[in-house]
């Protein structure tokens, strides 16, 4: 007998509502981005028409590319939630063993090389769960089906990909962003 969560995983699937989960989450994470850098100010109704518009922009990707990032998203969150669990557990084990784990464990994330493995560590999840893919097959000449589509299989007719350097130079400006970010957080919190 089939599971029934199974069965009905696939029917949401098949209605697009975990595409419909990524608008969410994008949307989410935008805004509070937004709220908390203050970039356009303090005013929610613009933080939210911004997110909303990038987070509508990430909901039309899939359509537009005919890469859809379902798969990616669910497999970096899946891993990264294991990775989290596994931290949780060996803390809470740990600290059967050493009372003074918190002030430990404070010392030990306010050091760079902390930063350093927890980007890391990031940057493996990106690749492992497969989301370097899609800017790959953005940038790869054949397209969606660039990576391992068979020679034969029928593709949907896509949108004129953009050329190899813009997609490198904004891939570069979103990767210094992150970086001035994580940079002015650390120095704000020291």
């Amino acid at each position: 007998m089939a599971d029934i969560f199974a069965s009905f995983i696939s029917k949401l699937v098949s209605l697009g509502f975990f595409n419909f989960l990524t608008f969410l989450l994008a949307l989410a994470l935008i805004y509070a981005l937004l709220k908390q850098r203050k970039i356009f100010g303090e005013n929610p109704v613009v933080n939210g028409i911004i997110a909303l518009s990038i987070a509508f922009f990430i909901f039309a990707y899939p359509v537009i590319t005919g890469i859809s990032l379902t798969t990616q998203i669910t497999t970096f969150l899946s891993q990264s939630f294991v990775f989290l669990l596994v931290f949780f557990i060996a803390f809470l084990i740990a600290s059967l063993f050493y009372p003074t784990l918190p002030k430990m464990l404070e010392e030990f994330f306010k050091s760079r090389s902390t930063l350093f493995a927890m980007i890391g560590l990031a940057i493996t999840l990106f690749v492992t769960s497969g989301l370097v893919g899609v800017i790959y097959s953005l940038i790869s000449p054949t397209g969606a089906g660039g990576v391992g589509a068979p020679s034969g299989a029928h593709q949907a007719p896509l949108a004129p990909s953009p050329p190899a350097e813009v997609v490198l130079l904004l891939t570069g400006l979103i990767i210094a962003v992150v970086i001035l970010l994580i940079a002015g957080s650390i120095r704000g919190g020291a």
